[in-house]
């Protein structure tokens, strides 16, 4: 199949993630199906995308003929799976972060839709590899993991399982650039891909910071905010919610190492229920809106640098793999975080010896191996993006 040729989405799952992707499809000028489960979970989805496409009209980024034809013409809603599917080109699918739900949904769809429709899913962690074989065409299922919120986000990871086509990643890749996103190509199936995989270590060593009493969530946030950040990475983990964090960390402490399992504090917040934002307390206390963190409060025990180091030396393993290149980890990092640099741009401030000595001694300290210096690390090979 080629991009030309997709004419009709269906996406599976109508939430945060769902709607947003059946958004900016729409938006695109294909026709979309979206389905869930449950009918109001479906109508809550289709409500959030209409107030998010009167908002655009609003603001004039849209026509009201574009939203006329949008909301009478191009978007259905149903619960009925093989409704969603039966003349779909490209399944996106956005259920939960449970690996057997996936396969189910794959299996399920694989059978009801074309033999030509591709199949993808926005995980952001799991195995591409392992949710294609529930399916008869592991050729035409791949990721395509957008990031929240789709409609402001401009990343999408396009990830390559191991019998993935090269056909399949063109035409997924292609699709996504109709759309007005920028897409980065993942070569290989890794447990979270570019920018999730890059940032779990720097989780992992704030995560122990806070655990060993050096600084607490607010000072280190603080810090953060005055670094420039919107937001810093615990009040962050309380707005996309704490539960999601910790799943994510639980699989990557089994899929990739021990050492990114969720920190002490983390744990309690979750065994308690508090979740962030969403139940009204997790670090910070949500009850009254977004909490007001103390600026004056920044840590000066926690440095910047440090964290730097550990996701520039995430990066050079995926590098090192043939996971991605250089350019296209910095684009993830910059369009899928905010961030002004990509990790590989800003490993160019480093001294070799520095960043190698900062990285044994944050591995002493912690006990963590992941922290230790890769090969492209301690033989310089960052230098100037040398791949």
């Amino acid at each position: 199949m080629k991009t030309a040729d997709i004419q009709k989405i269906a996406v599976i799952g109508a939430g945060d993630m769902g709607h947003g992707i059946a958004e900016i499809a729409l938006l695109a000028g294909y026709k979309v199906s979206l389905r869930d489960i449950r009918s109001d979970i479906v109508e809550q989805g289709v409500k959030r995308l209409t107030e998010s496409l009167e908002k655009l009209l609003k603001k004039e980024k849209i026509s009201k003929e574009q939203y006329d034809r949008i909301t009478k013409d191009l978007l259905y809603s149903t619960v009925d799976l093989e409704e969603a599917v039966k003349e779909s080109d490209l399944v996106i699918e956005a259920a939960p972060e449970i690996l057997d739900l996936k396969k189910e949904i794959f299996s399920d769809t694989d059978r009801l839709c074309p033999k030509e429709t591709i199949l993808a899913t926005n995980t952001s962690t799991m195995s591409i590899t392992e949710i294609s074989l529930a399916t008869k065409r592991p050729d035409k299922v791949l990721g395509l993991h957008f990031f929240n919120p789709v409609v402001l986000m401009k990343l999408v990871e396009v990830i390559k399982g191991d019998h993935t086509s090269e056909e399949t990643m063109e035409t997924t890749y292609n699709f996504c650039v109709r759309t007005g996103k920028i897409p980065v190509r993942v070569e290989k199936d890794i447990p979270g891909f570019i920018v999730n995989r890059v940032q779990a270590p720097s989780g992992a060593l704030l995560g122990a910071i806070v655990d060993h009493g050096i600084a607490e969530p607010e000072e280190i946030d603080a810090l953060f905010r005055k670094l420039g950040k919107p937001m810093g990475p615990f009040e962050l983990n309380d707005f996309t919610g704490l539960d999601i964090s910790f799943d994510a960390r639980n699989y990557f402490a089994q899929a990739i190492s021990p050492d990114l399992a969720p920190f002490k504090l983390m744990k309690a917040k979750v065994e308690a229920g508090e979740y962030g934002k969403k139940t009204g307390r997790g670090f910070y206390d949500w009850s009254k809106g977004r909490p007001e963190i103390d600026l004056s409060k920044a840590t000066e025990k926690v440095d910047p640098k440090d964290i730097l180091a550990v996701q520039i030396n995430e990066a050079t393993k995926l590098i090192e793999w043939g996971v991605a290149t250089v350019e296209d980890i910095d684009k993830a990092i910059v369009n899928g975080t905010g961030n002004k640099k990509g990790p590989m741009e800003e490993a160019q401030q480093f001294d070799p010896e520095d960043l190698v000595s900062r990285l044994e001694r944050l591995s002493r300290e912690f006990n963590k191996k992941i922290f230790e210096p890769t090969g492209m690390i301690r033989e310089g090979k960052y230098i100037n993006g040398q791949d």
